[in-house]
């Protein structure tokens, strides 16, 4: 029997989050057929807590068992079905590569979420449009009006209640663009000659500054004029091509 075929797997996600787009990405590359559970954020809590101890998305169920965080899951997901491969043969390179999704996923994945609310917070209907619009009309209805509510709550969980951090995030940011498009300039991959766990992570942490077409990540249109400046300010980075090509070829 090959790897993975039989396996149940449930992702608990945000359908929104860039993160969870790590995992459903991994999924989808290796031909992981799997059920999708898209959660308000906020209301996910107790949930969440519940089948896993902790709060954050993704939450992967695995035949029985329940792995947390996008880092963890390609590892386990690796394990049990190593091929399409994620990780390189090669042990250096292998290595290389799950350094910078650590680095990406610490530093990279809460600036550009950052970056990003921080032009989305003012418009609480649009945010509701992407985390709601799946859902039922009354829970829509319901998420809508709590949102003046629960807007403190969510500015502070996204790092957009101080001036100062969302200045660091946008540097974090245009730091990170600039060393994605140095470092793929000779095979057009960011570790080795070939695509790896390195380059899904980047291209799927940057995807919401990069308004992309897939299904998965695409944003509700139209776009508040606030989010369209944001996508502008980088469109013509050459590490914004680079993700639309990755996601063109791998995704």
């Amino acid at each position: 029997m090959p790897p993975g075929t039989g396996m149940t797997l449930r992702l608990h996600q945000f359908a929104a989050s860039h993160f969870n787009e790590k995992v459903r990405w991994a999924l989808d590359f290796k031909g992981l057929a799997h059920e999708r559970v898209s959660y308000l954020p906020g209301p996910h809590i107790p949930a969440i807590r519940r089948l896993s101890g902790q709060t954050q998305t993704p939450v992967l169920e695995l035949d029985g068992r329940v792995i947390s965080g996008s880092a963890n899951i390609i590892d386990v997901l690796e394990e049990r079905q190593p091929d399409p491969a994620l990780y390189p043969g090669d042990a250096g390179l292998r290595g290389a590569a799950l350094d910078l999704q650590g680095r990406f996923d610490e530093t990279v994945g809460p600036a550009v979420r950052t970056v990003v609310f921080s032009e989305l917070i003012n418009d609480g209907a649009y945010l509701c449009r992407m985390f709601a619009g799946s859902k039922s009309w009354p829970k829509r209805l319901a998420y809508r009006a709590a949102f003046p509510l629960a807007r403190g709550l969510i500015a502070k969980g996204n790092g957009v209640d101080r001036a100062e951090n969302v200045t660091r995030c946008f540097a974090e940011t245009a730091l990170a663009l600039d060393r994605v498009a140095e470092q793929v300039q000779n095979s057009g991959y960011l570790i080795g000659t070939g695509f790896s766990v390195a380059d899904l992570t980047a291209a799927a942490l940057l995807a919401p500054i990069a308004d992309l077409a897939h299904p998965d990540m695409a944003r509700p249109r139209p776009v508040p004029d606030a989010y369209a400046e944001l996508v502008g300010q980088y469109r013509d980075h050459p590490a914004i091509a680079w993700v639309k090509r990755i996601y063109d070829l791998h995704r």
